[in-house]
């Protein structure tokens, strides 16, 4: 299925991102612990922006959203990441060059963070536009996973992810306590406490719903276990789902 379009009825799997990135992937319709509403989900570098201000689009900027015909949320919040106060813009540049090299001088903290995620509004500009409680697995078919799972004790276990450009694959858990430096662009930020996957994904990924799966293939019975944010064609990163109920105060399902 083509993730990259515009959808009339939204899930999680497909392209998102505010106005100030180029595309990422939204994981889900989600439940706001602190006032009862549903919001969206995905990655904080996939929403990033400023809380009440910064307009989501679905589908992302790179995959032709425009606004205002596109727009489906406006940001609401983060979970706090302690370094992401604004380099001097002169280091921010010599980083985005050499920050390979530098890799200590662009390491603004190393203070641990455990999650990359945020949640915007559903407030659609095209009142047609509707959001579904599950993840696209293809063109006709969206699942409804009802389980979740806080991503602790399941080394070994198979998972698999849905996400705007590899779709859904499926690997193996080989880390569920990982610490992980991951490259921002301009820094490096540490995160503790990371699952580890054997498996596919790509650029555009962001943000993919990540389940513990039950069955030989995707299922309703899988459990949600966390946000893919990181990751290339042997490896990904997911922040469990113990962080995004606790730090940005979201429920799945």
């Amino acid at each position: 299925m083509d993730r990259t379009k515009r959808f009339s009825l939204l899930a999680g799997g497909i392209s998102i991102g505010s106005e100030e990135i180029t595309a990422g992937t939204l994981s889900g319709l989600f439940k706001d612990l602190t006032d009862g509403t549903d919001v969206l989900v995905s990655n904080w570098h996939v929403f990033m922006g400023e809380p009440e201000k910064t307009n989501i689009l679905q589908p992302g900027r790179y995959d032709g959203g425009r606004m205002p015909n596109d727009i489906v949320g406006v940001l609401k919040r983060s979970a706090p990441i302690d370094v992401y106060g604004k380099l001097p813009w002169w280091k921010r540049i010599l980083c985005m060059l050499f920050g390979w090299l530098l890799e200590e001088w662009c390491m603004p903290s190393k203070l641990p963070n455990y999650l990359d995620a945020a949640c915007s509004t559903f407030q659609p500009y095209d009142k047609s536009r509707t959001v579904a409680r599950g993840v696209y697995i293809d063109e006709d078919k969206i699942l409804f996973p009802k389980n979740t799972h806080t991503g602790d004790g399941i080394v070994g276990r198979k998972v698999w992810k849905v996400g705007r450009t590899t779709e859904v694959t499926i690997g193996t858990v080989i880390d569920d306590s990982a610490t992980v430096k991951v490259w921002y662009g301009d820094r490096w930020i540490i995160f503790q406490d990371q699952i580890v996957v054997e498996g596919d994904a790509s650029g555009g990924d962001s943000g993919s719903p990540t389940f513990i799966m039950e069955k030989d293939s995707p299922s309703e019975e899988d459990a949600f276990v966390g946000l893919l944010y990181a990751g290339g064609a042997k490896h990904f990163i997911v922040c469990k789902y113990k962080y995004i109920l606790e730090k940005l105060q979201v429920k799945w399902g």
